[in-house]
């Protein structure tokens, strides 16, 4: 099944992303789409490779899109990613834990699950704010590897407020209990469909950062997600 990159023009919003991917979803031929606004492209997995007038032809109802020559090729085996390519993650690691660790000099003593608390939440809130930046961009993106948002895209749009809410929750120390359950759950599901989607050896954008960032799905995404489920399970029990 080939992957084809196309540089679009017409693009201004995220009401525009909407409307081209709705489009595109519709195509007989096209089985996965993402469209983005930085870069202005839309990138997709197809039964068959299309042609640039083949897609300005889908697009042409829509008036104001169109695509420039594609790039296709067949997914190949994702290749190993220099370092620089994880900075971004890299780098809000770093300061999660530099936050977490400057809460427990402020506590006099060293408090593993106060610790684990303030590390999770500080986690989702940050993880959620790059989703928020692009909302539907990050769905789109969420949809192409998530076991849930394939088969309800809508879980795509509800999924940054759930990361708020246990963001907040772990902050507050609200509900532990069903605060940890739920963790435990959302990330079972989670990396079910990244080990999937690694497992493919498809090369596929990791929407954990939102669209902020250009991240590959890899074996880092694999130990965030893990983590963060084996953290939540040790505070369960």
């Amino acid at each position: 099944m080939p992957s084809q990159t196309f540089p679009i023009t017409g693009l201004h919003c995220e009401s525009c992303v909407k409307t081209v991917g709705d489009r595109l979803r519709a195509h007989e031929a096209v089985s996965q789409e993402t469209v983005s606004l930085h870069p202005p492209q839309i990138s997709m997995e197809t039964a068959r490779p299309l042609s640039t007038e083949e897609v300005n032809a889908w697009l042409a109802p829509l008036e104001r899109y169109r695509v420039s020559e594609s790039k296709v090729e067949a997914p190949p085996v994702a290749p190993a990613q220099p370092a620089v390519t994880w900075k971004p993650l890299l780098i809000l690691l770093i300061f999660l834990l530099a936050v977490t660790a400057a809460t427990q000099i402020a506590a006099r003593g060293f408090h593993a699950e106060a610790a684990m608390r303030t590390f999770m939440g500080g986690f989702f809130i940050a993880f959620s704010f790059f989703k928020f930046l692009d909302l539907r961009g990050f769905a789109s993106a969420y949809r192409g590897y998530d076991l849930v948002a394939k088969a309800w895209p809508a879980y795509g749009l509800i999924y940054p407020f759930l990361e708020f809410g246990l963001g907040l929750g772990y902050i507050a120390n609200w509900q532990p209990f069903a605060i940890n359950a739920a963790t435990a759950l959302l990330m079972a599901v989670s990396l079910a469909g990244v080990l999937r989607a690694v497992l493919s050896k498809k090369q596929i954008r990791c929407a954990c950062l939102g669209t902020v960032f250009n991240l590959p799905m890899s074996t880092v995404t694999i130990i965030e997600d893990a983590l963060m489920l084996v953290m939540a399970v040790v505070m369960l029990v």
